[in-house]
Order: C-alpha cells, then structure tokens, then sequence
C-alpha cells in the first residue's frame, strides 16, 4: 500500500480509501445492497490489504452506512481513520438539514451513536449550505475540535473559492485547518483542475475523490448505445450519474479499453492507476468481494509513460479563462 500525507498534519493515509455508499439493504438510492455479514468481509480485506482511511456520511441509507462500518470496524479503531459527513437531510424537519449550529450538533451526536465511537477522525461538509452562516459553521466545527470529537475539519463537493473562504476565516480565528476536500475526480471528469486542485495543491491540503469509476462507466460493463443493464448501478437507476459529457466519454472509456488489453488488466484498474498516479485519496466502493478485490489489484497495474501520455491527451479539458492566460504568462517568468 502507498501512503500520502494527510494535509497539512502529521497523520497518512492510505492512497486507496473505502467508501461504504453501499453499505445497507433499503437501496434508498440504487446503490447499496450490502449485507452486514459482507461488510465485515469487505473492511477486513481492506483492512489486510493496508487502507486505514474510510468514509461514509449521515445520509448514506438513512444511517445504516455508518451502522454498519461502525460494527465493521469493532476492533480496529485505533487503526483507521474514520470520515463522515453534514448538511443532508436527516428527517422532515424543517431545520433537519443544513450547516446550521442547530443541525451539525444533533448530527454529530448521532453519527458517533451509530459509527460507536467518541470522535471522528475527518468530518465533512457535505456541500456548501446556500442559506446558512458562515461565522456559524466554522464556529461549531470548532467547538467539536474542541471538544475532540472531530480531529480534523473538511469539505465535500466545494469550490475553489469557497473553501479559500473559509481557509481564510479558520485561519484569522486561528482555529484547526480544515484539511481534504472530497469532490468527484476520475478521467471522465477532470474538472476539478481547473480551480480546485491547484488551490488544494497550494494550500497542502488533500483531494479524496469519490466516485473514482465515474458510477462504473470506466468499470467496461457499460456500452456506447446500449441501454445500461438490469441489476448494475446505472441499469437499476436508468440514468448516468454522475453525469458526463458523452461524446468525449465515450473516446475516454474506448482508449482505457485498449490499454487494458495491452496491460492484460481491467479496464477498471487503468483507469484506478491513472488516478494514483495523481497522488489524490481513491475511495472505492463495491457491492461485492469481486469488485473489491479487482479495484484494490489496481495498485499492481504499472502504466507505461506512453499509456499515461495517450490517456491524458483523449481525456484533457479544454483550457477555460482565466488558466490558458495564466498559462501562457508563466511561460516566461522564470529567467
């Protein structure tokens, strides 16, 4: 296992994480399915394997997901590094959702209650809260800092300027960093290099990226075309998620395709060590011990320069303003 530091801290985690999206049985969004008994096999093996970082959040199956890795990790607390997360709903309240002090304190208190534990080792927002208070939500996080029920801060599904925002504030506070953002990152969707990696970069903080396989569509079960199959995660759905501009997908997934082949490989684990190479947390999710094991043989697949090369060449975004200006400035700045 390859380890990255975390932030700006002394802690490392592992490069591959585990997401227990589909930890629980209610399939409230067409993504879960998993079993206790399989959780525990599934956390065991990533345990084994080396990964000590795991995520979930409060909404994932009305709080089975937490639930469920929490027994799964009876036993290995002090080993891993638990995230969660804040801000969806959690009920019919009017106030049952959101960053408000109100919210994030019920929350917390009730995702330790279900993960079986006194503190979490990353806690999230999950997604800006457009009406709530700024000064409100980083002075509740710190206060659960304070408390030491969460070890350190972080965002989920920002922009580059709101988490520079809040940097901003935690640090004239002097209050703890807030040190990952977890956003949707993968070879499909690159997006996230236009403004959000080079400010993470900058500020030594660190990028998980979710939904690494692009909800499976860089997995090969999925077929320019073709309607998606019953019982995969986009067949049950009937739809793509996360959504993508098809066209250059397409062209993406073809040429990852092709370098599987060469490599002998999935075309899964290319696309798995395109994203390691990034340096970036890789969180994978499974609904079986077969696409567990696939994903976590990702780290054996060693990309050749020229296979690198042919895959960020097909899957570059375009260059948007302000970057290609910045760009071409640097070009002679340094003597």
């Amino acid at each position: 296992m390859k380890y990255l530091k975390y932030g700006n801290t002394g802690t490392f985690v592992s490069v591959l994480g585990f997401g227990s999206m589909t930890f629980g049985e209610k399939n409230l969004w067409k993504l879960s399915g998993v079993n206790q008994e399989l959780s525990d096999k599934m956390v065991k093996l990533c345990i084994d394997r080396g990964i000590n970082l795991f995520d979930t959040a409060d909404v994932y199956e009305a709080g089975d997901s937490e639930i469920m890795l929490g027994k799964s990790l009876n036993g290995y607390r002090d080993q891993v590094m638990i995230a969660t997360k804040v801000r969806g709903r959690t009920g019919n309240g009017v106030n049952e959702l959101g960053l408000s002090r109100h919210h994030m304190t019920i929350a917390l208190r009730k995702s330790l209650e279900r993960l079986g534990t006194t503190w979490v080792d990353i806690y999230q927002y999950h997604g800006w809260d457009i009406e709530g208070n700024v000064e409100e939500m980083i002075n509740t996080m710190q206060s659960f800092v304070d408390q030491g029920k969460v070890l350190y801060p972080a965002v989920s599904n920002f922009a580059a300027w709101q988490i520079a925002y809040i940097q901003g504030l935690v640090e004239a506070k002097g209050y703890a960093r807030y040190e990952s953002a977890q956003m949707n990152y993968n070879i499909i969707n690159r997006d996230v290099e236009y403004e959000v990696l080079p400010f993470l970069k900058y500020n030594k903080m660190t990028l998980l990226s979710w939904s690494p396989l692009h909800g499976g569509l860089l997995t090969g079960k999925y077929k320019k075309g073709e309607k998606p199959p019953k019982g995969t995660r986009m067949g049950d759905r009937g739809f793509f998620f996360p959504y993508f501009d098809e066209d250059h997908g397409w062209m993406i997934v073809e040429e990852i395709e092709k370098i599987a082949d060469e490599q002998g490989c999935k075309p899964s684990q290319v696309a798995l060590a395109w994203l390691i190479e990034k340096d970036v947390v890789v969180l994978l999710g499974a609904r079986s011990m077969e696409q567990l094991e696939e994903n976590l043989n990702s780290l054996d697949v060693k990309l050749k320069k020229e296979q690198i090369e042919r895959l960020n060449k097909i899957s570059e975004p375009r260059s948007m303003y302000p970057n290609w200006m910045i760009d071409r400035q640097n070009q002679d700045r340094r003597p």
